[in-house]
């Protein structure tokens, strides 16, 4: 007894597998997290040593050096970068996307403790941390109205206390206020009148505040803990603490300094909307929906603001959940559309029963597929989930209409509906399961594509996989079991479910007989058509392929750049009067600013975002605020304002252009990326927002010491260093952590604040040999330009040039007049390399897979058809459907005006190569079987009457699947569950050009397939029958020679 009989017979067992799997699934989907974006893990190690004081280039000598050149030996890396800047070294190390990035930790942990010995005693132990997507904030509040900096800070830890007790938060961390730090603010004068020095107050407070563990007394009748209190715990311990005595007196800290709880120099503010602010970024933990945590803190903003006095103000700068919720929500509106569509489809076409039996495949295959894709494999409901399940919407149907359909015929032939359903699963059986195995086939090179783009979009063919298979799984157990208790009977006087006649039989009928009559002829026109369209019409009117389809911004990136060394207060300004220009803008809804001073990397003052209001309530598109925007800032002066729309879509690249140049030789490229930068500037018009990572030089003070003149004082480095940090950010003696604060506070030394200037050099003193001398008479004081900093990478030097596409220009068009240039001006030179990164690089990594991936699955189909037909010539026939699918996607793409996507049309392509061969291989069963069971008919009568048979079958699973996706490719969103149609929405623009792909794709495949398949096989039989006259005469030849003797 095969599988369909057993399932039939045994209803009762299937019907409880079939119940289970369905609450098994119901079960996934209340359980499974709700994310934006696809949870994925990059494959980026960061690496961070601070070394207080050091300046750019000595941060890349003592401290980036050793450490790329121990990471260039790392397994499984593929590059290392350095940005090194005053005081800060920040290594990346980017590994293959495959790699084990908890091994790569081990790894780089490793590393760095057989190099640390190289590093500067003085620098703080190297810090390792992965990269992930969930380091992203998914909320971001911001807190402003408090009456000074320490009370707002309280109220921040306090906020950032009950956000932290929500479930799925990761942390929240505090930005906009300086470090707390505890200043021992010295009196110059006091210490001379004293005779202290400031070696004696570091070495009191280092020598104090030390752990010191006296153990245990014990005494034989008891054992008791024996404590001496030595750690800092308060600012009194600090204040009373001796440091010097002479005689009977004894000079404390107090003595000599005021000593206060404080923050440190303020070298950032946040903003919002125009206020300063404390901001508060949250992070979610893996696996936990978004929209739950977004409702949990929202309920606790409620809460505070109830608590708090009325003037506090909570506002939110950033919510990524909103953006996640509406898009889950009109993508669950447009399935539940799609599904209806279908089922009215279905229904209208085999009736009520027949369509309910159908329709059932559609909830049965999503329910199995949320529990198959949440227990087995810990997905999340993303966008890109939820989309292959509106892929899969028409095709997971098509088995179970194959079978129906079959099951409907022999129910008007007579049969019982139990034997009927269980004869078509029979006979049905191997197409049915070839069809869907040669279109997982197709999909299945989709799921080992590599890189960050195939992470990204690996989760749609992987969910298409499942429900596919869930679907195949219906289409022939539980849907003849079904059919077997529910499908129609056949009573007297019912006519036949499927009529012969109609309009579109009569005029297929007429294209069936001219196929068969003509079919070279056919063929030779089907051949030119294609050739016509891909050779002539694409090429010529047709749009240039982009990466990923351009979406409208709702977040965009706005970043303030200034020459000089700016305080941050001065950076602030700049940051105020942006701020006026843009915040009045039409369709701006929030404005956040990260403003710090010019003392960091490059020309950066302040680095920002514009949170647009929602779009399906604003009049004008997210691209016209973006221009808008730009236009607003025209007049500024004083500093540059560079606004860019963040970039959607797989890949890490900070714009859709990167050029980046790499040498040994600084001066070389340096002079090289001028050179590129002015050429695009003055000649590309359809790139914007242009920058660079050129150096930008800046005035560093630089202190020459005399050592020989100090050495022959007796005065060390260590003396002089201690002197000029008292005037500046001051020295560091140690730390203390106080009950009230949840991190160590540093603990500061420096001169009063009219003393913190270099000139103040000459009136600072230090001892020697000789008494007090001034620190002047030892050192130099000359201001120097210095690089803000210094890039490399894999230990070359490396600027980098990016811009963003002009709406309304092709990149890869503008790109092309940049290498065109490149090629003839003989710009390249042999001592440099030139790349072209971001979308460009993406852009020809995923060319490379998609095209490698189309050719396999064509190679799977091929040996799967094999395998099925036992033959080659058919198999062929059947693949050569891929072909006219390819031309109907480009077709369809240049007539409605659309840009190719490399990704989503790629992507649609190899889908399309499994989808579209479904129906040839029906027909082609179906002659076969035809031809066996009835060898008197002409091929023209069987291939006609195979066409005619499966025409509704045919016609039917198309135009379900083309229902799925069609309001999208057309540019609507139609959400029935809130009663809503959008134009041009976000979700749409990410999704048309697949949507276009697969419907013009699959439509016209089908038409083509429909008249030159009939064509192709009565070849197959012409030359059948050719092969066969041909053996016959030549196995007559002996015979007839014996009858001539």
């Amino acid at each position: 007894m095969g599988i369909v009989k057993t399932a039939v017979n045994k209803f009762r067992t299937t019907l409880l597998v079939m119940v289970f799997l369905i609450i098994m699934g119901s079960f996934g989907r209340a359980a499974m997290p709700i994310a934006s974006n696809p949870n994925i893990q990059f494959p980026f190690v960061n690496i961070s040593v601070f070394l207080e004081g050091a300046s750019p280039e000595d941060m890349a000598r003592i401290v980036a050096k050793p450490l790329e050149n121990r990471f260039l030996r790392l397994e499984g890396q593929e590059q290392v970068r350095s940005v090194n800047t005053q005081s800060f070294t920040n290594l990346t190390i980017q590994y293959d996307v495959d790699y084990d990035i908890d091994q790569a930790l081990l790894d780089v942990e490793r590393a760095i403790g057989e190099v640390r010995n190289q590093l500067p005693p003085e620098a703080n132990d190297p810090v390792v941390r992965e990269r992930s997507d969930n380091d992203f904030p998914i909320l971001v509040y911001s807190l402003y109205g408090f009456s000074n900096l320490r009370s707002g800070y309280a109220i921040a830890q306090e906020i950032q206390d009950r956000f932290e007790k929500v479930p799925g938060v990761l942390g929240v961390e505090i930005s906009g206020v300086p470090e707390e730090l505890l200043e021992v603010e010295v009196s110059q004068a006091k210490l001379e009148s004293l005779g202290v020095s400031l070696i004696e107050i570091g070495n009191a407070v280092r020598s104090n505040n030390v752990l010191i563990p006296a153990g245990f007394q014990d005494t034989g009748s008891g054992k008791f803990a024996v404590e001496i209190p030595s750690i800092f715990e308060t600012r009194e311990d600090i204040y009373n603490l001796p440091i010097k005595s002479d005689g009977n007196k004894v000079v404390k800290m107090g003595d000599v300094a005021d000593i206060k709880r404080t923050f440190k120099d303020a070298s950032s503010f946040s903003r919002i909307n125009g206020f300063d602010a404390i901001s508060l970024s949250i992070t979610k933990r893996v696996g936990f929906n978004e929209l739950d945590i977004a409702g949990a803190v929202k309920a606790q903003v409620e809460q505070i603001r109830d608590d708090f006095p009325d003037n506090l103000q909570i506002t939110p700068g950033l919510d990524t959940t909103k953006f996640a919720g509406d898009m889950v929500s009109e993508l669950e509106g447009n399935i539940i559309t799609a599904v209806i569509l279908v089922m009215v489809l279905v229904v209208a076409t085999l009736g009520l029963r027949n369509g309910l039996i159908v329709g059932i495949a559609i909830p049965f295959s999503f329910l199995v597929g949320f529990g198959i894709l949440h227990f087995f494999l810990g997905y999340e409901f993303n966008f890109l989930v939820m989309f292959g399940m509106l892929l899969g919407l028409g095709m997971l149907i098509d088995g179970g209409i194959v079978i129906v359909e079959y099951a409907d015929k022999l129910i008007d032939q007579g049969l019982e509906r139990k034997e009927a359903y269980t004869n078509a699963a029979e006979r049905m059986f191997t197409p049915v399961f070839a069809s869907v195995l040669t279109t997982l086939a197709a999909f299945s090179p989709l799921m080992i594509w590599p890189g960050i783009s195939g992470k990204f979009m690996r989760y749609l063919p992987v969910t298409v996989f499942v429900i596919l298979a869930a679907s195949l799984a219906y289409a022939l157990i539980f849907a003849p079991m079904i059919g077997s208790l529910l499908g129609r009977r056949k009573k007297e006087g019912d006519g036949k479910n499927d009529n012969d006649s109609g309009l579109i039989k009569n005029a297929y009928k007429k294209g069936i007989g001219f196929a068969v009559r003509n079919p070279l002829e056919t063929i030779a026109y089907t051949f030119l058509t294609m050739f016509l369209i891909l050779g002539n019409i694409v090429p010529n009117y047709g749009k240039q392929f982009v990466y990923f389809p351009s979406v409208e911004p709702w977040l965009i990136n706005a970043d303030i750049q200034a020459r000089g060394n700016l305080s941050p207060y001065e950076a602030r300004d700049f940051a105020v009067d942006a701020e006026n220009k843009l915040i009045t803008v039409k369709g701006v809804d929030d404005l956040f600013m990260n403003v710090s001073g010019g003392g960091g990397s490059g020309d950066g003052v302040g680095r920002g975002y514009i949170v647009l209001q929602d779009p399906k309530e604003l009049d004008i598109s997210g691209f016209e605020v973006l221009a808008l925007l730009r236009e607003a800032v025209t007049d500024i002066s004083g500093y540059k304002l560079n606004i860019r729309e963040v970039q959607e879509g797989p890949g890490q690249f900070s714009a859709p252009v990167e050029i980046q140049l790499f040498s040994d030789d600084l001066n070389l490229i340096e002079k090289k990326t001028r050179e590129l930068r002015a050429y695009i500037d003055n000649n590309i018009e359809g790139l914007t927002g242009t920058d660079d990572s050129l150096p930008k030089y800046k005035i560093e003070w630089k202190v020459d010491v005399d050592k020989e003149r100090a050495y022959q004082s007796g005065i060390s480095l260590f003396d002089i260093g201690s002197a000029i940090q008292m005037v500046t950010s001051g020295i560091k003696l140690g730390e203390y952590r106080p009950d009230d604060s949840k991190e160590e506070i540093d603990i500061r030394a420096r001169f009063t604040k009219d003393k913190r200037t270099l000139s103040s050099l000459e009136n600072i003193t230090v001892n020697s040999r000789n008494g007090a001398v001034p620190v002047s008479s030892f050192v130099n004081v000359e201001a120097r330009p210095n690089a803000a900093s210094l890039v490399k990478r894999d230990g070359r030097f490396f600027y980098e040039i990016s811009a963003i596409n002009v709406p309304g220009f092709n990149l890869n068009g503008e790109i092309g007049k940049i290498q065109n240039w490149i090629a003839e001006t003989g710009f390249d030179d042999p001592r440099m390399e030139i790349k072209f990164g971001g979308l460009t690089e993406r852009g020809a990594e995923a060319t490379d897979f998609l095209v490698q991936a189309f050719y396999g699955a064509l190679f799977l189909m091929f040996i799967i058809l094999v395998t099925q037909f036992n033959s080659i010539s058919q198999p062929i026939v059947i693949l050569v459907s891929v072909l006219f699918s390819t031309a109907g996607v480009f077709l369809g793409l240049t007539i409605t005006g659309s840009e190719p996507s490399t990704i989503m049309t790629g992507t649609a392509l190899v889908g399309l190569a499994g989808i579209v061969v479904n129906n040839n291989i029906v027909l082609i069963d179906t002659f076969n079987k035809l031809r066996l069971d009835f060898p008197d008919k002409t091929s023209a009568e069987l291939i006609s009457e195979t066409c005619m048979s499966r025409l509704r079958p045919v016609l039917l699973t198309t135009i379900t699947t083309i229902f799925g996706l069609l309001f999208l490719a057309s540019g609507y969103s139609i959400d029935v569950l809130n009663r809503a149609i959008y134009e041009g929405t976000s979700t749409v623009k990410w999704y048309q050009v697949f949507g276009i792909s697969i419907c013009w794709g699959l439509g016209f495949s089908t038409i083509i397939t429909l008249l030159v398949t009939p064509s192709f096989l009565m070849v197959l039989e012409n030359l059948r029958d050719y092969r066969m006259q041909a053996r016959n005469f030549v196995t007559s030849i002996p015979t007839k020679v014996r009858g001539l003797f």
